[in-house]
C-alpha cells in the first residue's frame, strides 16, 4: 500500500515544502514580476493565475457591490497566492501590494499538471490551503478574543490599506474615537493602545492620522499569541 506524503504545516514557504526536483518542475515557464506599493496585481475577472510572493508584503481582499472591503489575509514572502485557482475553484477577490514587491508568476497549466502527477507538489498545495484555513480561524479568534492592542493594530492596517488604494499612501485617516467605534471600545483605551503600538515603532501618529511604518510588524502584533 502506498504511503501518504507527510504534510508540513510548519514552513510558510510553498516551494520549501517540496524536494528540489519538484521545485524545478513547478517553476518551469515561470517569470518574475515587480510591483510598486499600492498596485492591484489581481482583481475579479482577471485570468486565473498563481504567484509566489518573493519579496514584499501583500493583501488579499474582497469588495462588495457597494464598494466595501474586507481583508481575507496578508501574504508574506514565500507564500503562494492563487491556491484556489490552481484547483479550479473561483476566487472573486483582489491582491494589493502593500509595499514594493516581487512575485514569481507560475505557469498555471504547469502547476496543475504537477499537482496531478507529483505527490510532493500536491502535499505542498494541501499544506498551503490548510494554512489559509488556519489564518481564517486566527482572524475569528482575533475579533473574538484579541486584546485591544491587537484589535487596534489590525484595524489600523486594514484602514491604511484601503487608504493606500484611494490616496496612494499607507495611512489610517481616522480619529481615536472612530477607531474606538470600529472595534467597539472606548477612546481612552484606544489612546493607550496607540501609545503601546507607537512605542514599538510600528506607526507614527498625528491628529486624525496614523502613518504605518512597518505593516508586516503591525500584522504580526495583531495575531501574536492567537492559536
Amino acid at each position: 500500500m502506498a504511503t501518504q506524503p507527510d504534510i508540513d504545516l510548519g514552513s510558510g514557504s510553498f516551494l520549501e515544502r517540496m524536494p528540489q526536483a519538484s521545485r524545478e518542475q513547478v517553476l518551469l515557464n515561470s517569470t518574475r514580476i515587480r510591483y510598486a506599493a499600492g498596485t492591484i496585481a489581481f482583481q475579479p475577472d482577471d485570468p486565473d493565475r498563481a504567484d509566489i510572493l518573493e519579496e514584499g508584503f501583500a493583501r488579499l481582499y474582497l469588495t462588495s457591490s457597494g464598494g466595501r472591503q474586507t481583508t481575507i489575509r496578508y501574504v508574506h514572502p514565500g507564500e503562494l497566492m492563487g491556491g484556489l485557482l490552481v484547483m479550479g475553484a473561483a476566487f472573486d477577490g483582489s491582491v494589493q501590494m502593500i509595499v514594493d514587491s516581487s512575485v514569481v508568476h507560475l505557469d498555471l497549466l504547469t502547476v496543475r499538471r504537477r499537482v496531478a502527477v507529483d505527490p510532493a507538489v500536491g502535499s505542498a498545495l494541501a499544506a498551503d490551503l490548510a494554512q489559509r484555513y488556519s489564518h481564517c480561524v486566527r482572524t475569528i479568534a482575533l475579533h473574538a478574543f484579541g486584546s485591544i492592542v491587537q484589535r487596534v493594530a489590525y484595524d489600523l492596517l486594514d484602514r491604511a490599506c484601503r487608504t493606500q488604494l484611494s490616496a496612494g499612501h499607507l495611512e489610517a485617516a481616522a480619529s481615536q474615537q472612530e477607531i474606538a467605534d470600529g472595534i467597539a471600545s472606548a477612546r481612552s483605551v484606544v489612546a493607550r493602545s496607540l501609545t503601546v503600538i507607537r512605542a514599538q515603532r510600528l506607526v507614527d501618529t498625528a491628529p486624525r492620522r496614523v502613518r504605518i511604518i512597518d505593516p508586516a510588524g503591525l500584522e504580526a502584533l495583531a495575531f501574536s499569541g492567537l492559536l
